[in-house]
């Protein structure tokens, strides 16, 4: 299993506008130059992230984004939810009928499920304050 690019994007993104957007509005240019996102691409993932109620978009000539809470109130999960509305590590741990043979009831089904629901957990409990007081050494 391996993280796509648009998932470390988004991550690198709500680090940036944790960091440097407290108090002002950021031009995306500005985010996609500082963590070297190309452009169109940022301004796609930027769309995710207001749909998914992370960020605003505001408009005009001194727009940009901001985010809609305080980056210790965002966690991993929300940034990889933006992205991947479902986290699921096998498809039989959140639809056990998928399973032709065993219908999730298994040694698998429940060894995945465990694992799956530690890694939620895990996601929720690291924040994007944290990171980014850790990532740029403040």
């Amino acid at each position: 299993m391996r993280i796509k690019n648009e998932i470390e994007y988004v991550i690198r993104i709500l680090l940036y506008l944790t960091k440097y957007g407290n108090n002002r509005i950021v031009a995306s240019n500005e985010i996609s130059d500082a963590e070297a996102i190309p452009h169109l691409f940022s301004l796609r993932i930027l769309k995710k992230l207001e749909k998914k109620g992370l960020v605003t978009i505001f408009k005009g000539a001194r727009g940009g984004y901001k985010l809609t809470r305080p980056g210790s109130k965002i966690t991993l999960r929300d940034a990889i939810e933006s992205i991947e509305p479902v986290i699921c590590i096998k498809d039989c741990v959140n639809e056990p009928e998928s399973c032709p043979l065993r219908r999730g009831n298994c040694a698998v089904n429940r060894a995945f499920s465990e694992i799956q629901n530690d890694f939620i957990s895990k996601l929720e409990a690291v924040d994007f304050q944290t990171l980014a007081d850790e990532t740029y050494g403040e």
